[in-house]
């Protein structure tokens, strides 16, 4: 789930936040967000599990990179500087129960940069990022959960078949997906996988990348880009 910020925010349990966390690791007035001249900072306001910036724990003002991952109390945050919404542009950040972590796959579909952010929770939703190489500025498109885990379980064969010399590399089994993807009902059939693919596909076309979803007939299904993970467990 992302999450659009202005140029000060306070973040914490407290409902009169900017960026409300409703976790029990999280103080009601935790950490305070804001945009300076200099670029974005963040300052915890004496927390009981502080806020940590990179893995360091933030003392005083802390400039915050332009991908930096934030832990407020137990949940972690990915820091987008510069991603464009519609119809309005702030700065992004998506949130995640550090529990699963926090998980990130590019994608390099020529001309245009894809990132795929999200949680570890197999039900959950996520953000599918878009630029053109070369550009600051992401543009971000919310994916409903069975559209996200599709695209997260092909990533994650993708990545994990980045080596194969074979020319389908990362394909993941039709029927795979049907037991894994989280349908309301259990009796899901393939039927129902290619009313998921169908949906992600526009999603895609509407970046202009719907290509990248390629079908081995008989087989299942693999994405015909350059895929690379990472992920933070913190």
């Amino acid at each position: 789930m992302a999450h659009a910020v202005g140029t000060k925010n306070a973040i914490g349990r407290s409902h009169d936040g900017q960026l409300v966390i409703l976790a029990s690791s999280v103080s009601r007035e935790h950490a305070e967000l804001r945009k300076t001249d200099g670029g974005w900072q963040i300052r915890d306001l004496s927390s009981r599990n502080g806020t940590f910036v990179d893995g360091a724990r933030a003392q005083g003002r802390v400039m915050l990179g332009e991908r930096s991952i934030v832990k407020i109390g137990d949940v972690a945050l990915w820091f987008l500087a510069d991603v464009v919404h519609e119809p309005v542009s702030p700065p992004s950040i998506a949130t995640a129960s550090v529990g699963g972590g926090l998980l990130r796959f590019s994608l390099l579909p020529g001309p245009i940069e894809l990132c795929l952010v999200g949680t570890t929770d197999t039900d959950a939703g996520g953000a599918l990022l878009s630029r053109s190489q070369g550009s600051e500025a992401w543009s971000e498109r919310s994916l409903p959960p069975l559209e996200f885990q599709l695209l997260r379980a092909l990533c994650t064969r993708a990545s994990e078949e980045a080596s194969s010399p074979s020319t389908v590399r990362g394909c993941v089994q039709t029927k795979q997906l049907a037991r894994d993807l989280p349908f309301q009902s259990k009796y899901a059939n393939e039927e129902n996988v290619r009313q998921v693919v169908r949906r992600l596909r526009g999603a895609l076309g509407e970046i202009g990348v719907d290509e990248i979803l390629a079908v081995a007939p008989g087989r299942g299904y693999y994405l015909s880009c350059p895929v690379s993970a990472s992920s933070d467990r913190r």
